[in-house]
């Protein structure tokens, strides 16, 4: 019994099984799948494993899970939200970019096409009006030059033409 209680306590002391990795460093290697609600019979889901993510937007066709646009080429990053609109033609979709920064997209539920909204500026989507009118939240100010283009704030963007209203003004918010 005295050798049984020995031997325990020297594998607890020499580490039984131990590796050289940081605790908890195996399930930070493993792939993990992140995906979001279902909106309207679409979802985002990644795969987030070193040394990237694997992302791509989903729509439900009978009991499966079918790609309709994978990642945005050429950009670091994965889908982070996606909501359909009323009539199911266009999802909204949130993308988050180098730095968490995040960018809005109109996605083509047809041919899963994008088209940015408000390019190159930091915006979160909202959702949609029963009219079928996206909602966008602009989190940065627009400028060209000297001149205020627009103010942040949460706009509406009609997915046709691509025209664009303030619904509300918003205080800018800090950030990195």
């Amino acid at each position: 019994m005295r050798a049984a209680v020995l031997l325990t306590g020297l594998l607890v002391v020499t580490g039984c099984g131990a590796s050289d990795d940081p605790p908890g460093s195996r399930a930070a290697h493993a792939p993990v799948l992140h995906c979001s609600h279902a909106s309207r019979g679409f979802r985002a889901c990644t795969v987030f494993q070193a040394p990237g993510e694997r992302s791509a937007l989903y729509r439900k066709a009978d009991s499966r899970w079918v790609v309709l646009r994978g990642r945005l080429p050429g950009r670091v990053g994965w889908w982070r939200r996606v909501v359909a609109a009323p009539d199911r033609r266009t999802l909204l979709a949130q993308w988050s970019g180098e730095c968490e920064v995040q960018s809005t997209y109109l996605v083509s539920v047809r041919d899963g096409r994008v088209r940015p909204l408000f390019r190159n500026h930091a915006t979160t989507a909202v959702g949609w009006t029963r009219e079928g009118v996206a909602r966008v939240r602009l989190t940065d100010e627009m400028w060209e030059g000297t001149r205020l283009l627009r103010r942040t704030g949460l706009y509406l963007v009609d997915p046709r033409t691509l025209a664009v209203r303030l619904e509300r003004r918003e205080p800018t918010r800090p950030g990195c």
